[in-house]
């Protein structure tokens, strides 16, 4: 029996990139391999499958799922999909660690979070048998800043579920109409508004574009992170549209009506708004890091990292020349297919099989 670890699973209503991983694998892992799955959570999980459901108000992770591996001698193997591994774990653990982007920004952290994360890092690259990530930056990463052993690294790219499948027709106008704007007249950024995201080039970039093209304006879609308080004090531009967080229908719509989707960060461990901006059939541009590299290739144009003049020059041309769109949106339906669910679940339970 293979156990999970699902606290992630239901974690908030608003879920983000770890807790959108364990939702959409745990589903299906348990559709490929109903009967040999036990989720573990703090609460029931709304899936037809075994479960261990043991509530515990706080330190769950450590306290009272190590307790639980302790005391119940079945748990032999288990995975845990968004966390950290916990202090009492079978000797078969596996663990997916998303990327260690604290080590590459450490002021995009608190003090108490980037020392809990390389605390958790670290523990788990020492203890877990076998280590999950999405990229071969991660591995990289793990690999350079905590001596991980290669061999027990498996790189399995994240699945992608398009966000088309439950679109609410009736809704574009209203969510255009509710940030002022028109069908293809504004470019799209979606992700925090923080430092590592690399905005603030691409705020410098739009001004440019904007003294030939004043009707254009840019969306930046995402709650504020580390950082956004100096990106947000140099925007006087009454054309540069925030939004806070946005719900799935809101992006659907933006995503499928933006001019190119721009994507201008300086460390991803995936790329899922990547995935989502093909998914839409529009255009990218985006910065020239491995991982936006890895995922988009042909269906991109890419920028150094603080090369103001190429971005801008990029988001001239897509606005100037559509006859560059189909170029760059003809393979998006074929790259989407290399990133599914049903593949990445696939490949998990067998390396946890094996």
């Amino acid at each position: 029996m293979l156990y999970i670890d699902a606290s992630r699973y239901n974690n908030t209503a608003k879920r983000t990139g770890v807790e959108n991983y364990s939702f959409f694998l745990i589903n299906e892992l348990v559709k490929q391999n109903p009967e040999d799955i036990t989720l573990i959570a703090p609460k029931k999980i709304p899936l037809d499958v075994n479960q261990i459901t043991i509530p515990f108000p706080r330190l769950w992770t450590q306290i009272r799922l190590s307790w639980e591996v302790f005391r119940n001698k079945k748990i032999d193997q288990l995975f845990v999909p968004s966390h950290v591994l916990p202090l009492i774990h079978p000797k078969k653990s596996t663990i997916t660690i998303h990327d260690v982007a604290f080590k590459r920004f450490p002021k995009s952290y608190g003090r108490l979070s980037r020392w809990y994360l390389n605390w958790g890092t670290k523990y788990a690259v020492k203890h877990a048998k076998n280590i999950i990530v999405p990229s071969e930056t991660t591995k990289r990463d793990l690999i350079e800043f905590y001596n991980a052993k290669e061999d027990k690294i498996t790189v399995i790219p994240l699945g992608y579920s398009s966000i088309y499948k439950d679109s609410q027709h009736g809704s574009g106008y209203k969510v255009l109409d509710k940030y002022h704007l028109q069908p293809r007249h504004y470019f799209l950024f979606i992700g925090r508004i923080e430092s590592k995201k690399n905005v603030g080039v691409l705020v410098k970039a739009f001004s440019e574009i904007q003294k030939k093209h004043p009707y254009i304006k840019l969306v930046l879609a995402g709650k504020e992170g580390v950082g956004s308080e100096e990106i947000l004090s140099k925007i006087k531009n009454k054309n540069i549209i925030l939004t806070g967080y946005i719900s799935d229908v809101e992006k659907q719509v933006l995503l499928k009506n933006c001019l190119p989707f721009v994507f201008p960060s300086l460390f991803e461990g995936f790329g899922i708004p990547l995935l989502e901006a093909m998914d839409a059939g529009v255009p990218i541009i985006a910065s020239e890091i491995p991982t936006s590299y890895d995922i988009a290739k042909n269906n991109a144009l890419f920028f150094k990292l603080d090369d103001t003049n190429a971005l801008a020059h990029y988001l001239k041309d897509l606005v100037e020349k559509k006859e560059l769109w189909s170029h760059l949106i003809q393979n998006h339906e074929e790259t989407l297919k290399n990133y599914t669910w049903e593949r990445c679940a696939k490949h998990v339970h067998n390396l946890l099989r094996s």
